[in-house]
């Protein structure tokens, strides 16, 4: 048996529950819990999180987007700041880290080493070798 006979909440108002508790910071472990303090069951959990994640992912990403935003912003005041005391290159510095959290910086990647910071550099000699055979046949 999943769930109660006589639930207090609709299917919809606990997946809204585990979607506002997982915004909140509560992890899936102290979810469960909730849940199962209310009187359902484990598997019954189970469906409801999987019914949820979806919305959890969506909530989240928006989420994210408004904290960059806000994050950005932050930092060109920061930059501001820096500029107006005259201090150019925590100006700079703080500009490259604003493009890289905009996307604008691209970070090289060497792909002759895949990506591995190269320790040891190898020279390689060629020599030439003349034959006499093929001067001879030149002249």
């Amino acid at each position: 048996m999943p769930r109660k006979k006589q639930p207090k909440f609709k299917k919809d108002d606990l997946i809204k529950m585990i979607v506002e508790w997982s915004m909140d910071g509560v992890s899936q472990p102290e979810i469960k819990r909730n849940i199962i303090d209310l009187g359902y069951q484990i598997s019954y959990f189970y469906t409801l999180y999987n019914e949820a994640k979806p919305i959890i992912q969506e909530t989240l990403k928006d989420f994210s987007l408004q904290t960059i935003d806000a994050t950005i912003t932050e930092m060109k005041e920061m930059r501001y700041r820096a500029e107006q005391e005259g201090d150019s290159r925590l100006a700079l510095d703080i500009q490259k880290e604003i493009n890289k959290i905009s996307g604008h910086h691209q970070q090289k990647i060497d792909i002759t080493s895949k990506g591995d910071k190269i320790n040891q550099i190898e020279i390689i000699k060629i020599i030439e070798v003349k034959n006499e055979e093929d001067e001879e046949t030149k002249n």
